[in-house]
């Protein structure tokens, strides 16, 4: 009895997030970390969020946000069920951490310490940051999931930095226990350094969403809709044209030199970040959703991971052709790929072409390429990578 009671008693005496952490952890059997580098929780889902939000139907995931600016220190807060929001602060802004390898390597070693002081026991470390070798050191689960190719793309990195993330890559695949590509491209690549490296696509959300409707074709042109971040790889010249003829809606952040472009086009409608049924909201306004990408700058890795919301809710897609979708098989008068001088055809065609039977082939699809179905491989590669293998039978030769 009196065991019991010390026992209670170190418990409530434990510090504050300790005791958060020791909550947390009663209602479940499993812990995941999830490592980012340059996310945030609070932004359209990307694939560490989807595949976070999988891995809390059977535990508490840890999802470690990229770093703010501060006073160094680590702060938790409960998101949701069953996640954690990890937020380090550092005194250098994340877009220069990360190109500045000493510093670089003093704020992982730093995070990760900190991260093994809360004394959790994770069952499978999700790395998604190419540039943290030495998580390898302070963990022996590690998966690393590798969506783009990340080197020598950034707009600021001369030579030598480019150098040093080809090495930081290499030694974090080479290190990892499987490694989790998205293209057949970054297949190629990783699996050089690792030989378990294996091709899992991205998938679509399943989502609690009941506002699909059959199409209306009552306006001449569509509305059209763009999830995701309004950057550099997109093709503007084309998004000029588009919007001088269609209304279109942006979910998504948009940097102030975009917005101050498309301030000049009434057709523009910027409505932010959206996520959850916000973000579902938002996009059910739109006819026709699209991707449309500047081919020239394009990444290597990339696939579209907007594509597969799109289909989820149902909604015809009109993206570039890219050449890590070309062999994918998404039926046809389902998703358009095209050159971009056939784009706004495309968005037209796509508009008078739909039907319901269209919009429910689409939902079929992503059901059958769900986020839950790309997680549960992933945890399979991964049982297969620390299972050892087994032991040969021993014969009697007569």
């Amino acid at each position: 009895m009196k065991q019991h009671l010390r026992r209670k008693l170190r418990f409530y005496l434990l510090p504050p997030e300790k005791l958060f952490l020791k909550e947390m952890s009663l209602n479940t059997m499993k812990n995941y970390l999830v490592y980012t580098n340059v996310t945030t929780w609070d932004e359209p889902p990307r694939a560490r969020h989807q595949v976070t939000n999988e891995l809390k139907a059977d535990g508490v995931v840890y999802f470690v946000e990229k770093n703010r600016v501060g006073r160094p220190r680590v702060e938790l807060r409960k998101a949701e069920e069953n996640v954690v929001v990890v937020t380090p602060y550092f005194p250098v802004v994340h877009k220069a951490r990360y190109r500045m390898p000493v510093i670089n390597e003093v704020y992982h070693n730093w995070l990760l310490k900190k991260i093994g002081d809360l004394d959790l026991r994770f069952d499978m470390v999700v790395n998604f940051d190419h540039t943290a070798p030495c998580i390898n050191r302070y963990f022996d689960n590690v998966v690393f999931y590798c969506a783009d190719d990340i080197v020598g793309v950034g707009n600021f990195n001369p030579f030598f930095i480019n150098r040093y993330h080809a090495r930081t890559e290499r030694l974090v695949a080479e290190k990892s226990k499987a490694c989790i590509c998205t293209s057949e491209y970054m297949g190629q690549k990783i699996g050089m350094y690792n030989r378990n490296t294996h091709v899992v696509p991205l998938g679509a959300p399943l989502i609690n969403y009941h506002g699909t409707v059959a199409p209306a074709r009552e306006k001449e042109l569509p509305t059209l809709g763009l999830v995701g971040y309004l950057d550099n790889n997109m093709d503007m010249e084309l998004l000029y044209q588009i919007l001088d003829q269609f209304h279109t809606i942006f979910i998504g952040p948009v940097s102030e030199a975009n917005r101050k472009k498309l301030a000049r086009f009434p057709k523009a409608e910027l409505v932010g970040p959206k996520t959850g049924a916000a973000l579902y909201e938002a996009l059910s306004r739109a006819d026709v959703c699209i991707a449309p990408y500047d081919p020239a700058k394009l990444n290597k890795g990339a696939t579209p991971n907007k594509l597969w919301l799109y289909l989820t809710l149902g909604k015809p897609a009109v993206v570039t052709n890219m050449p890590n979708i070309e062999k994918w098989d998404l039926g046809e008068e389902l998703v358009y790929r095209c050159e971009n001088k056939d784009f706004i055809a495309n968005c037209i065609k796509a508009y008078r072409e739909d039907s319901i039977e269209h919009v429910i082939r689409r939902q079929e699809l992503a059901r059958g390429n769900s986020w839950k179905h790309r997680v549960e491989k992933i945890k399979e590669i991964y049982h297969r990578s620390i299972t050892p293998a087994p032991e040969p039978e021993t014969r009697l030769v007569a």
